[in-house]
């Protein structure tokens, strides 16, 4: 891979990081533990990388791809307009607005019903039954990496529960 030097960023965010070496994210996890790479801390979890070592360890990665044709300057409208339609950012979003239904109680579940319109529950209906596929598929991907991971931290235990 040959060194972006037209980017504007001199560091690049967790996910970007990723698609930029071809990795999981468990893989860069332990890139960084081997002191291959080095992680700046950022707000929150996530980490941010320095573009020359993410372009450096990506020859290293994939020696055999150095005639791959530069990649485009990175500039503030190309991760606009990247973040939009990344897949990944893109189930991030769904699963954030999601996340709202933990307010949702039982009782305003049945209010919801009570005020359902007869033409409105075939099509209601089949949102829900789509949207249970796409979660449960999601569930499944998730368990089947998470079982390869090495850098899996340990789950959090309910209050009260040694």
């Amino acid at each position: 891979m040959t060194t972006n030097s037209t980017s504007r960023f001199s560091f690049l965010d967790e996910g970007e990081a990723i698609r930029r070496l071809g990795i999981d994210r468990d893989t860069l996890l332990t890139l960084v533990r081997e002191k291959r790479l080095r992680a700046y801390p950022g707000v929150g979890k996530g980490n941010f990388f320095r573009v020359s070592d993410l372009d450096r360890l990506a020859a290293e990665l994939r020696p055999a791809q150095e005639a791959e044709p530069p990649r485009a300057a990175i500039t503030l409208e190309s991760i606009t307009t990247r973040k939009q339609h990344d897949p990944a950012y893109k189930v991030h979003l769904r699963l954030q607005a999601d996340l709202k239904w933990f307010d949702i109680t039982d009782d305003d579940l049945r209010a919801w019903v009570r005020e359902l319109h007869p033409d409105g529950y075939r099509r209601q209906r089949a949102n829900l039954n789509a949207f249970i596929a796409k979660f449960e598929r999601l569930r499944s991907l998730m368990d089947e990496a998470a079982s390869t991971w090495q850098n899996l931290p340990p789950e959090d235990t309910p209050e009260g529960q040694p």
